[in-house]
């Protein structure tokens, strides 16, 4: 099926494919040109072989609707705006296969004025480092309060033990 740097590829596809759920996106973060990589990528995924990778990573990355949550904000958080500058820098509109290609996940909204200015709003990254930050404590926190939990009941492993004091 090629040589081990494009089954690489293949396989960074599938699991980049798993996560965001958009086929071009995925072909473009796992190494294929834009403008080829809505079909590279569907053209992967007529394989069963792929498909069932894909599944796979998606049983892995989404079994924990939290790790969907975090892997959302820290997105929002440390996402690159590239696309989106471009969309705002370019003279002409583009069309429907350009604006497929670019990434605006980080935008809540645009806008654009009869004068042809244009208004980007984007997702607080603020916000998402900050609820980042929560996530994290509350993970911490959980995970002591079941080692607590595990410890006042005895399944530690090392059995109760009496101070005596």
């Amino acid at each position: 099926m090629g040589s081990s740097k494009e089954s690489k590829r293949r396989s960074l596809f599938c699991c980049h494919y798993a996560r965001l759920g958009d086929v071009a996106e995925a072909a473009r973060c796992a190494g294929y040109p834009p403008e080829t990589a809505a079909a590279d990528g569907a053209a992967l995924l007529r394989y069963g072989c792929y498909r069932r990778m894909v599944e796979q990573y998606r049983a892995v990355l989404h079994d924990d609707p939290a790790a969907c949550v975090r892997a959302g904000l820290e997105r929002l958080a440390f996402g690159r705006t590239n696309d989106v500058m471009q969309l705002v820098l370019s003279e002409e509109q583009p069309g429907g296969a350009a604006l497929d290609k670019l990434d605006l996940f980080a935008v809540s909204s645009i806008k654009r004025d009869r004068n042809g200015g244009m208004e980007v709003h984007f997702f607080d990254r603020l916000k998402a480092l900050a609820s980042l930050y929560e996530y994290s404590s509350d993970a911490d926190g959980k995970a002591a309060a079941h080692a607590l939990l595990a410890a006042l009941s005895g399944k530690t492993g090392e059995g109760n033990h009496d101070s005596g004091d």
